[in-house]
């Protein structure tokens, strides 16, 4: 019974690990095209007039408008903070998920606010949009999950592997003489021989 709960638990946490790496591809990919156009040009690196945010007010919109459209992916990629997280805040029982969840998504709002202001014309508000801040905190408390989930599994491993080098059989004295049985079989009362 014991050994079935441990072997379930073995099959949970390799599909958490499965799942975890699979959301960590796209959050990655994502977030770092997000911070060449966010961050790039502080890097030195020139973006194209149709999305350099100081060429006109057209491109200053582009600009925002093309970290809003690599910010969604992050975020749906990390929908699993905002559904485990929001909840748990409601019901005043906050976790690291609810924590998460509020400060990458007070991040995107008041980004999208600002993206909505330089649509209405106002283009010094391109310089106060933080999408990059909102994906980088979800991918690295996503990689977090991963490596914290992998270290789990190898101490988990390490445990069954240690659990392998217990005696499957024992000697017990039974009617005077030695018997080998498996160690299931053995009661309170039997002699065993060491």
């Amino acid at each position: 019974d014991m050994v079935d709960t441990w072997e379930a638990q073995q099959k949970e946490t390799v599909g958490q690990l499965a799942t975890l790496k699979a959301r960590l591809w796209p959050e990655f990919g994502f977030t770092i095209l997000l911070l060449l156009v966010s961050m790039g040009h502080m890097w030195g690196l020139p973006l194209p007039a149709i999305i350099d945010p100081m060429h006109s007010p057209e491109s200053a919109l582009n600009h925002a408008l093309l970290q809003l459209v690599l910010t969604l992916p992050v975020l749906w990629s990390g929908r699993h903070f905002y559904l485990t997280g929001l909840p748990n805040l409601w019901r005043l029982t906050p976790n690291m998920d609810s924590l998460v969840a509020m400060g990458t998504g007070a991040a995107f709002l008041y980004s999208l606010w600002n993206t909505v202001e330089v649509a209405l014309g106002h283009t010094g508000k391109v310089m106060d949009l933080y999408y990059e801040s909102a994906a980088v905190v979800l991918t690295l408390v996503s990689l977090g999950k991963f490596l914290e989930t992998r270290s789990k599994g190898k101490t988990s491993q390490a445990i069954s592997r240690l659990m392998d080098l217990a005696p499957k059989t024992a000697t017990v004295l039974r009617d005077g003489a030695e018997a080998e049985i498996p160690v299931e079989e053995v009661r309170v009362g039997d002699r065993v021989a060491v």
